[in-house]
Protein backbone atom coordinates (compact mmCIF):
# COMPACT_ATOMS: atom_id res chain seq x y z
CA UNK A 1 0.00 0.00 0.00
CA UNK A 2 2.79 2.54 0.90
CA UNK A 3 4.25 1.69 -2.44
CA UNK A 4 1.48 2.32 -4.40
CA UNK A 5 0.74 6.07 -2.73
CA UNK A 6 4.36 6.45 -3.34
CA UNK A 7 4.40 5.47 -6.68
CA UNK A 8 1.15 7.54 -6.64
CA UNK A 9 2.71 10.65 -5.20
CA UNK A 10 5.48 10.54 -7.72
CA UNK A 11 3.63 10.22 -10.55
CA UNK A 12 1.32 13.11 -9.57
CA UNK A 13 4.28 15.64 -8.82
CA UNK A 14 5.78 14.41 -12.50
CA UNK A 15 2.34 15.91 -13.52
CA UNK A 16 2.38 18.83 -12.07
CA UNK A 17 5.67 20.08 -12.60
CA UNK A 18 4.96 19.13 -16.45
CA UNK A 19 1.74 21.53 -16.69
CA UNK A 20 3.30 23.81 -14.59
CA UNK A 21 6.33 23.87 -17.65
CA UNK A 22 4.25 23.38 -20.36
CA UNK A 23 2.14 26.85 -18.92
CA UNK A 24 5.72 28.89 -18.40
CA UNK A 25 6.72 27.96 -22.04
CA UNK A 26 3.24 28.97 -23.42
CA UNK A 27 3.13 32.18 -21.38
CA UNK A 28 6.72 32.83 -22.47
CA UNK A 29 5.81 31.61 -26.37
CA UNK A 30 3.08 33.74 -26.12
CA UNK A 31 4.72 36.69 -24.87
CA UNK A 32 7.26 36.99 -27.70
CA UNK A 33 4.67 36.27 -30.59
CA UNK A 34 2.89 39.01 -29.44
CA UNK A 35 5.94 41.39 -29.55
CA UNK A 36 3.58 44.23 -28.40
CA UNK A 37 5.67 47.33 -28.66
CA UNK A 38 8.50 47.61 -31.09
CA UNK A 39 10.41 50.25 -33.29
CA UNK A 40 11.27 50.92 -36.64
CA UNK A 41 13.03 53.35 -38.57
CA UNK A 42 14.34 53.82 -42.23
CA UNK A 43 14.77 56.41 -45.40
CA UNK A 44 12.31 58.86 -47.02
CA UNK A 45 12.13 59.88 -50.54
CA UNK A 46 9.44 62.08 -52.21
CA UNK A 47 8.34 64.40 -54.79
CA UNK A 48 5.84 67.62 -54.48
CA UNK A 49 2.79 67.01 -56.27
CA UNK A 50 1.38 70.05 -55.81
CA UNK A 51 1.57 72.71 -58.16
CA UNK A 52 2.82 75.66 -56.00
CA UNK A 53 6.04 73.68 -54.53
CA UNK A 54 6.40 71.89 -57.91
CA UNK A 55 7.20 75.42 -59.86
CA UNK A 56 10.21 75.81 -57.38
CA UNK A 57 11.48 72.27 -55.69
CA UNK A 58 12.03 68.74 -56.44
CA UNK A 59 12.94 65.62 -54.95
CA UNK A 60 13.49 65.27 -51.09
CA UNK A 61 15.49 62.70 -49.19
CA UNK A 62 15.35 62.32 -45.19
CA UNK A 63 14.56 59.59 -42.00
CA UNK A 64 12.22 58.73 -40.08
CA UNK A 65 11.33 56.55 -37.14
CA UNK A 66 8.46 54.63 -35.79
CA UNK A 67 7.35 53.75 -32.31
CA UNK A 68 4.54 51.69 -32.53
CA UNK A 69 2.26 49.13 -30.35
CA UNK A 70 -0.27 46.17 -31.00
CA UNK A 71 -3.44 46.62 -30.34
CA UNK A 72 -4.64 43.31 -31.71
CA UNK A 73 -3.65 41.48 -34.91
CA UNK A 74 -5.23 43.97 -36.76
CA UNK A 75 -4.76 47.63 -35.33
CA UNK A 76 -1.69 49.46 -34.61
CA UNK A 77 -1.02 52.69 -32.73
CA UNK A 78 2.05 54.67 -33.83
CA UNK A 79 4.44 57.90 -33.07
CA UNK A 80 6.13 58.60 -36.42
CA UNK A 81 8.88 61.09 -36.55
CA UNK A 82 9.78 62.39 -39.79
CA UNK A 83 12.88 64.93 -41.43
CA UNK A 84 12.87 65.71 -44.93
CA UNK A 85 15.33 68.14 -47.10
CA UNK A 86 13.48 69.35 -49.72
CA UNK A 87 15.95 70.63 -52.89
CA UNK A 88 15.26 73.34 -55.10
CA UNK A 89 14.16 72.98 -58.50
CA UNK A 90 17.48 73.02 -61.16
CA UNK A 91 17.58 75.82 -63.62
CA UNK A 92 14.64 78.36 -61.98
CA UNK A 93 14.74 81.96 -62.50
CA UNK A 94 18.01 83.95 -61.47
CA UNK A 95 17.23 86.40 -58.67
CA UNK A 96 18.57 90.17 -58.55
CA UNK A 97 19.35 92.28 -55.36
CA UNK A 98 16.20 93.36 -55.47
CA UNK A 99 14.46 90.07 -55.02
CA UNK A 100 12.20 89.84 -51.66
CA UNK A 101 12.15 87.48 -49.04
CA UNK A 102 9.43 85.24 -49.93
CA UNK A 103 10.97 85.01 -53.51
CA UNK A 104 14.44 84.00 -52.52
CA UNK A 105 13.08 81.46 -50.37
CA UNK A 106 11.24 79.92 -53.11
CA UNK A 107 14.53 79.28 -54.51
CA UNK A 108 16.44 77.62 -51.58
CA UNK A 109 16.18 74.27 -50.11
CA UNK A 110 14.85 73.60 -46.81
CA UNK A 111 13.72 71.62 -44.32
CA UNK A 112 10.50 69.78 -42.85
CA UNK A 113 10.41 68.38 -39.06
CA UNK A 114 7.44 66.58 -38.16
CA UNK A 115 5.46 64.52 -35.09
CA UNK A 116 2.55 62.57 -36.16
CA UNK A 117 0.31 60.44 -34.09
CA UNK A 118 -0.75 57.37 -36.51
CA UNK A 119 -3.27 54.44 -36.75
CA UNK A 120 -1.98 51.14 -38.92
CA UNK A 121 -4.38 48.33 -40.19
CA UNK A 122 -2.95 45.16 -41.41
CA UNK A 123 -4.12 42.97 -43.80
CA UNK A 124 -2.60 39.98 -43.16
CA UNK A 125 1.16 39.27 -42.16
CA UNK A 126 2.59 41.32 -45.24
CA UNK A 127 0.30 44.28 -46.55
CA UNK A 128 -0.74 47.12 -44.35
CA UNK A 129 -2.59 50.59 -44.81
CA UNK A 130 -2.62 53.53 -42.05
CA UNK A 131 -3.16 56.94 -41.48
CA UNK A 132 -1.51 59.60 -39.67
CA UNK A 133 -1.38 63.33 -38.54
CA UNK A 134 0.60 65.80 -36.13
CA UNK A 135 2.42 68.96 -36.44
CA UNK A 136 4.60 70.24 -38.37
CA UNK A 137 7.80 72.78 -38.31
CA UNK A 138 9.62 74.14 -41.47
CA UNK A 139 13.36 75.70 -42.02
CA UNK A 140 13.96 77.36 -44.90
CA UNK A 141 17.88 77.79 -45.89
CA UNK A 142 17.72 81.45 -47.19
CA UNK A 143 15.67 82.51 -43.74
CA UNK A 144 15.05 80.13 -40.87
CA UNK A 145 11.89 82.88 -39.85
CA UNK A 146 10.13 82.46 -42.95
CA UNK A 147 9.11 78.64 -43.56
CA UNK A 148 6.80 78.05 -46.02
CA UNK A 149 6.52 81.41 -46.61
CA UNK A 150 7.27 81.50 -49.75
CA UNK A 151 4.08 79.75 -51.00
CA UNK A 152 2.04 83.07 -51.64
CA UNK A 153 -1.00 81.38 -49.64
CA UNK A 154 0.68 81.18 -46.39
CA UNK A 155 1.81 84.06 -44.19
CA UNK A 156 5.41 85.45 -44.45
CA UNK A 157 6.49 83.52 -41.63
CA UNK A 158 4.31 80.29 -42.09
CA UNK A 159 6.64 77.92 -40.03
CA UNK A 160 4.01 75.29 -38.17
CA UNK A 161 1.14 74.01 -39.73
CA UNK A 162 -0.54 70.20 -39.53
CA UNK A 163 1.20 67.79 -41.41
CA UNK A 164 -0.86 64.49 -42.12
CA UNK A 165 -0.34 61.24 -44.29
CA UNK A 166 -2.06 58.33 -45.80
CA UNK A 167 0.44 55.18 -46.67
CA UNK A 168 0.15 51.79 -48.16
CA UNK A 169 2.57 48.95 -48.09
CA UNK A 170 4.41 45.78 -47.82
CA UNK A 171 6.50 43.98 -44.92
CA UNK A 172 9.53 41.38 -45.89
CA UNK A 173 10.79 39.02 -43.47
CA UNK A 174 14.33 39.12 -43.72
CA UNK A 175 15.38 36.72 -40.85
CA UNK A 176 14.10 33.75 -39.05
CA UNK A 177 13.34 36.02 -35.80
CA UNK A 178 10.59 37.79 -37.68
CA UNK A 179 13.02 41.29 -38.58
CA UNK A 180 10.97 42.91 -40.80
CA UNK A 181 12.16 45.42 -44.17
CA UNK A 182 8.98 47.37 -45.13
CA UNK A 183 8.45 49.83 -48.18
CA UNK A 184 5.35 52.26 -48.05
CA UNK A 185 3.96 54.53 -50.39
CA UNK A 186 3.13 58.02 -48.75
CA UNK A 187 0.70 60.84 -49.75
CA UNK A 188 1.66 63.54 -47.44
CA UNK A 189 0.45 67.01 -47.08
CA UNK A 190 1.35 69.67 -45.35
CA UNK A 191 -1.31 72.16 -44.27
CA UNK A 192 -2.15 75.99 -42.88
CA UNK A 193 -4.60 78.70 -43.26
CA UNK A 194 -6.33 76.53 -45.65
CA UNK A 195 -3.82 76.03 -47.70
CA UNK A 196 -2.54 72.33 -48.32
CA UNK A 197 1.26 71.18 -50.19
CA UNK A 198 1.24 67.38 -50.83
CA UNK A 199 4.06 65.10 -52.00
CA UNK A 200 3.98 61.38 -52.84
CA UNK A 201 6.95 59.55 -52.11
CA UNK A 202 8.30 55.95 -50.29
CA UNK A 203 9.54 54.91 -47.01
CA UNK A 204 11.93 51.95 -46.64
CA UNK A 205 11.62 51.52 -43.11
CA UNK A 206 13.50 47.79 -41.10
CA UNK A 207 11.26 47.27 -38.14
CA UNK A 208 13.44 45.73 -34.96
CA UNK A 209 12.80 43.11 -32.58
CA UNK A 210 11.83 44.13 -29.04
Amino acid sequence: MKKILVLLFSIMLLIGHSICAQNNLGNAGTQKEKKPIYFESGLNASLPVHIMMYRTHRLAIGLNARAGKLISKKIELGLRFDYDYRFIRKNTRILTPESTLPERASHNNFSLFSLKPNIQFNMNSHWFWGAETGVGYVLSDEDRKIGMGFVSEYASDQQFGICSGLYVGRYFIISPNKNKFGVSMNLTQFLALGHAENSLGLKFNYRFIN
